[in-house]
């Protein structure tokens, strides 16, 4: 079985140990509350991003093991970061980490449907951390994070 790395070249680098911040995302607290159901906005830490390989549209996923991108949705201080390291700790790669708010119902991993495998990766990452209630596509907002997976992180989050 081969591995194949994929690289995009909007891919962006961490700079002075803070986490890389998609296109149009805006600082917050790190422990700030969930927004309005209107408002959505990334939300920026000072964690640092993890080096990956990142998947552009329409590749294809060459594992089951996709790398992800964690968000934490919840006032909890660090969950993104603990969650990524229990992610690695399981045999994933995560290239980012951060803050986010907006409604979000329950803890879900996001797949990018333009990405083959992705949804499968989502899938298999839900059965290993059944944690994450569930796995849906992608809204327009998580493309931003340019990666085959985004797991969104609520307070039903458990370690």
């Amino acid at each position: 079985m081969a591995v194949l790395a994929l690289s995009h070249p909007k891919t962006t680098g961490a700079t002075a140990g803070k986490t890389t911040k998609p296109p149009g995302s805006t600082t917050g607290a790190a422990n700030s509350t969930p927004a309005s159901a209107n408002q959505s906005v990334p939300a920026s830490s000072s964690a640092p991003a993890r080096s990956a390989p990142a998947s552009s549209s329409g590749a294809s996923v060459a594992t089951a093991k996709a790398p992800l991108v964690v968000l934490n949705n919840t006032t909890t201080t660090h969950l993104a970061e603990q969650a990524a390291t229990r992610f690695e700790a399981g045999g994933w790669t995560v290239t980012k980490f951060d803050n986010y708010q907006n409604d979000i119902l329950s803890t879900c991993a996001y797949y990018d449907p333009d990405t083959a495998g992705s949804k499968a990766a989502a899938e298999a990452l839900r059965k290993q951390f059944p944690t994450i209630k569930r796995v849906e596509p992608q809204f327009s907002e998580l493309s931003s994070w340019d990666s085959p997976i985004v797991v969104i992180l609520t307070p039903d989050y458990q370690a």
